[in-house]
């Protein structure tokens, strides 16, 4: 048996063990693909709202995408708090690999064997 998404090809760092509803695929349905729509029309909005330096939208095109994409959590059955806690290990795996002095190369890939 494999190490959960080790074996997937994560770094060994984020081992975690699927649940097996996990692993059955999401059923399309109208109201997902809706709101994907809109999170995609969000996300364009936002790149729009940076490249011509306007903060304001870029704030307020932030928010809609963030509310959207909660709406799609929430629908998937996803409680967001399991998405801010991964964020959090993230960052917190970021901080210590800082403090270590390991710095990641582009494309995100880390320099060193001797990740946690």
């Amino acid at each position: 048996m494999g190490d959960g998404l080790a074996s997937a090809g994560y770094p060994p760092h984020h081992v975690v063990m699927p649940f097996k509803e996990d692993l059955v695929p999401f059923r399309k349905t109208r109201k997902v693909t809706k709101l994907a729509n809109r999170l995609g029309t969000s996300t364009a909005n936002c790149v729009m709202h940076v490249m011509i330096n306007d903060r304001h939208g870029f704030v307020r095109e932030s928010a809609s995408f963030l509310l959207v994409l909660e709406k799609i959590w929430k629908a998937r059955g996803l409680n967001s708090e399991q998405v801010w806690a991964e964020i959090g290990e993230r960052i917190r795996l970021a901080e210590e690999l800082r403090a270590k002095g390991i710095r990641p190369r582009k494309g995100g890939q880390y320099r060193s064997t001797k990740l946690p």
